[in-house]
């Protein structure tokens, strides 16, 4: 028995690479394989993500600093900077070596000292091209060499590793004697935990889908070779076996070609720079995950099979031929709302787990995706039916959809499924943008650490000296500490600054309790050496007012041996290039930041991967929806070439081909546009137990780019149908 079956699995694969003539075997294979393969790509670019992302996270991790003392080890003074230029993130360290035995920082042969600098290669390459002109003066250092691989997170990672003779007097730095680490990580809510799963649901589901409709791509012309077999005596469990094994082999023929497209992607990756790759991708990470892959790549062949044998359930392959072309019976609908029901329920049951990784959450959402595809062929089918005369292209496509509905409604089905998904997952991540609270008005916050008067004035002239910025106000700060380790702040600033009727320079002020005494001495930040400065006792005043602390003149200042300030200014949000003129002027002394724009990096890191994730399978259902048009067409060629014989005019098959996509993928927007607010609805009302936010705005957005999609295709394909209607292809072949 398993020699029959495996002859007859044998004979399927001779019959689909030379049933109909080699050349329209080998052409209808490639189609196949073409549309197979795109979903191979999509899984198998889907199962690298654990070890992409665990690989960025161990180099992340790698580069930590660690302030435990290592014999053998001078440390470094060292402070992390996270900057950015652009718009492109721009990270590194300052570093400040205290002897000739330095720490070892992964890529790095040697931590620079003053005046020197290890730079990334992307970075090195920015400096040099015309676009770096803004940041060469933040780099004005030598370069003593460039940071390897095992340091950096991505190719394109700006990333840095300064040497400057002040880190020790600024904030946060502290003496590091190795580079390594656990990265901190911290639990998702359950509103992200279900934008992962319905954006991964929504990425995968429609692979199937498409592998579904690959496989059944010239099916007419399948069935009548099938019939012949029936003529030579073949039963009819020998054709379902040799329909499987045609369909085996174009799934065969997929899995290679998607693994070396995937091959190529992967070997492109590394030069994809768009930000929501933030520093790149390294090709060596892109590694699929065996234990999610394996299954998922042999599940692809059953798929194909399983496709293959249920497509002839209601058509009846006899040794006279194939009967499709006969009454059909009315498709019904109680089954194919199965899955939506089963899927809705697991997630009601689940109402309020909050444990959004719940495999029923899961099941759910695909089963509710799942039912889009199944519901489209019995709607496309009724309204097809329902449809009414008018012009020929019009009749001719109605007509067309009449006899074939089933066939247009999976050239859309993948369409459909990634619009449903897309709809949910937006109105999920609508709720979790309302959950985080509106960001302000978007301003620049430049600080800028001084260890003098004289660096605070330098700072406030150059930061003026800015076109624009004459008359922003610069406010200097700073911590002091008494010798019983009390701490107070302090403000700095001038008489009209600091805005106190009958002040001198000079003049110190206490406002509210547990300040430093008049005539105490006291250390700057830091409690070390001897005291940097003692409150002068003849110009004390303590002074009434919400708050604590000390604001003291700039005069009052002069008897300190340093100080450790920082001269912060608010800056209202300006031009690309006036910011990096501010970040300029601040240099490694200090961090601008920008106001009102701050995202969690998380959060940011799950919506750009979901971003780009559902352009991907956007362009992989369009990929597909082409391939089966293109596929259509062909079989469709002698019908289409009599068309033309006899008068029918190429703006009336163009037309005609619009119109047939068209119908479908209204009926499909109308169905995909229901289930998405209903699977949004289940999982927010339901699952979280959060109010369901609707963004209409969004979802014609999404209902545009899905049409669009489309009607792009098909503008794709209208040079084929002239090729195809030519009146050489009224001969058969």
């Amino acid at each position: 028995m398993i020699r029959r079956w495996a002859a007859d699995f044998a004979l399927g694969m001779r019959l689909a690479l030379g049933g109909g003539g080699v050349r329209t075997a080998w052409a209808r294979l490639a189609l196949t394989a073409a549309g197979v393969g795109l979903g191979v790509v999509v899984l198998l670019a889907a199962t690298s993500l654990p070890h992409m992302l665990g690989a960025r996270a161990e180099r992340s991790a790698g580069r930590m600093a660690v302030a435990v003392a290592v014999d053998g080890v001078d440390p470094v003074y060292a402070v992390e900077r996270n900057d950015e230029f652009r718009g492109r993130g721009l990270q590194g360290f300052l570093v400040q070596p205290t002897g000739s035995r330095l720490p070892a920082a992964p890529g790095v042969e040697r931590l620079p000292g003053p005046g020197e600098a290890v730079l990334s290669p992307a970075l090195a390459d920015l400096l040099r091209s015309p676009d770096g002109e803004l940041l060469r003066p933040r780099f004005s250092q030598r370069v003593i060499g460039t940071i390897g691989d095992v340091g950096l997170t991505g190719p394109n990672e700006l990333y840095f590793y300064v040497g400057s003779a002040t880190v020790a007097t600024q904030p946060d730095a502290g003496p590091v004697s190795g580079f390594g680490g656990e990265p901190a990580r911290r639990g998702l809510d359950p509103l992200e935990l279900l934008l992962v799963v319905v954006g991964a649901t929504t990425c995968l589901v429609p692979v199937f889908v498409f592998v579904v409709t690959s496989t059944r791509l010239a099916a007419a012309a399948r069935d009548r070779r099938l019939a012949a077999l029936r003529l030579v005596g073949a039963d009819r469990g020998q054709v379902r076996r040799i329909a499987a094994g045609e369909a085996l082999l174009g799934s065969f023929a997929g899995l290679v070609a998607g693994g070396a497209l995937f091959l190529l992607v992967r070997a492109l990756v590394p030069r994809i720079t768009v930000s929501a790759f933030r520093g790149g991708i390294f090709a060596a990470d892109v590694v699929p995950d065996w234990r999610l892959a394996l299954p998922a790549l042999l599940a692809l062949p059953l798929l194909a099979c399983a496709a293959a044998v249920f497509a002839l359930r209601k058509v009846v392959v006899e040794p006279l031929g194939v009967v499709r072309r006969g009454t059909r019976v009315r498709r019904k609908l109680w089954w194919r709302l199965l899955p939506a029901v089963a899927g809705g329920v697991l997630l009601a049951v689940r109402a309020g787990a909050g444990d959004t990784l719940d495999p029923a959450v899961i099941a759910g959402v695909v089963l509710v995706l799942a039912a889009v595809p199944l519901v489209l062929p019995w709607l496309v089918e009724r309204v097809a039916g329902a449809l009414g005369g008018g012009s020929p292209a019009w009749l001719l496509a109605v007509r067309r959809l009449q006899l074939d509905s089933a066939t247009a409604a999976r050239l859309v089905g993948g369409i459909a499924v990634v619009l449903a998904g897309s709809i949910a997952l937006q109105g999920v991540y609508a709720r979790a943008e309302s959950d985080h609270p509106p960001a302000g008005e978007v301003q620049v916050l430049a600080t800028a650490f001084a260890t003098s008067l004289a660096d605070v004035q330098a700072f406030t002239a150059a930061l003026h000296a800015q076109p624009g910025l004459g008359d922003v106000p610069v406010e200097t700060r700073g911590l002091v500490r008494n010798a019983a380790g009390e701490q107070s702040s302090v403000v700095v600033g001038s008489c009209a600054e600091l805005a106190i009727a009958g002040c001198r320079d000079g003049d110190v002020y206490a406002v509210g309790p547990g300040v430093v005494a008049p005539g105490e001495r006291i250390w700057f930040a830091r409690r070390t050496g001897p005291p940097q400065w003692t409150v002068p006792a003849d110009r004390y005043h303590v002074r009434t007012g919400e708050g604590s602390g000390l604001l003291v003149t700039t005069g009052a200042l002069a008897t300190a041996t340093s100080v450790g300030l920082s001269s912060n200014a608010r800056i209202p949000a300006a031009g690309a290039d006036a910011v990096e003129r501010v970040r300029n002027v601040v240099g490694w002394n200090g961090i601008v930041a920008s106001l009102g724009t701050e995202r969690d990096g998380t959060y940011a890191l799950i919506t750009r991967v979901l971003a780009v994730g559902s352009v991907l399978v956007l362009l992989l259902a369009a990929g597909s929806l082409l391939i089966a048009a293109w596929e259509q067409l062909r079989e469709r060629r002698r019908s289409l070439a009599a068309l033309m014989a006899n008068g029918v005019g190429r703006g009336v098959l163009a037309r005609s081909l619009v119109w047939q996509l068209a119908i479908p993928v209204v009926v499909a927007v109308a169905v995909a546009v229901l289930a998405g607010l209903a699977l949004d609805w289940l999982l927010l009302t339901w699952v979280v137990r959060r109010p369901m936010v609707v963004d209409l705005a969004t979802i014609g957005v999404l209902t545009a780019t899905a049409a669009a999609a489309v009607l792009l295709v098909t503008a794709v394909t209208l040079p084929v149908l002239w090729r195809t209607a030519s009146p050489e292809h009224l001969r058969e072949e």
